[in-house]
């Protein structure tokens, strides 16, 4: 199977792992929505993942976030389950509901400290019972992102010189869109200069 996006995948990856779900009486909500997006908390915490609850949405669905620094299918299929058991009943943190279904759909504890199943990975059987599935969806058409790399682009100001007395001015595009001021600047003999401001 060839999917165009990104969200397919995920959307035809949740269509596959629902009869799990059912098989260990915890089936998932209807209304599951997918995306590639960034966590809330990706920046803070390095979450990879997230799951949004049912009634945190206005038309009451469930939200799963993959995180897209991923783009190994098992990687990302690994979070996408540990996501849906949150979506599964009263299993949205990581308490003994959450553990029940992670460890009935293959995913063991890794993270630290008092809460080891905040972060999951496979066990030996996941690959077992999820690699047909992981095949009939083909590549994860994604590119992973690089945080580290990520820089925020300031905002880009133009300067402005007064082609009478030189004097500079720097104005955002938003403000030179609107028309270039007049220059005003003084000589300090009591000479004011009337020129308009042109772009460097």
């Amino acid at each position: 199977m060839t999917t165009a996006n990104r969200e397919q995948w995920l959307q035809n990856a949740i269509a596959e792992l629902r009869p799990f779900f059912d098989l260990h009486s915890k089936p998932l909500p209807l209304a599951v929505k997918v995306a590639c997006g960034l966590p809330s908390n990706a920046k803070r915490n390095g979450a990879i993942g997230e799951c949004w609850a049912d009634t945190t949405s206005s038309d009451g669905s469930f939200n799963v976030f993959i995180s897209p620094t991923l783009d190994d299918p098992m990687q990302v299929i690994e979070v996408l389950v540990h996501e849906l058991c949150h979506a599964t009943a009263g299993a949205m943190n990581h308490g003994v509901n959450f553990q029940r279904v992670a460890e009935s759909m293959h995913l063991m504890p890794i993270g630290t400290g008092s809460a080891p199943w905040k972060s999951t990975k496979g066990t030996l059987n996941f690959d077992k019972t999820y690699g047909a599935i992981l095949k009939s969806l083909g590549e994860y058409p994604h590119g992973a992102i690089s945080l580290s790399t990520h820089k925020k682009q300031g905002t880009r100001m133009l300067l402005a010189v007064c082609p009478s007395c030189n004097f500079k001015i720097r104005l955002t595009h938003h403000w030179a869109a609107k028309g270039l001021p007049t220059c005003g600047s003084h000589d300090g003999m009591g000479n004011v200069c009337n020129d308009n401001f042109i772009l460097a």
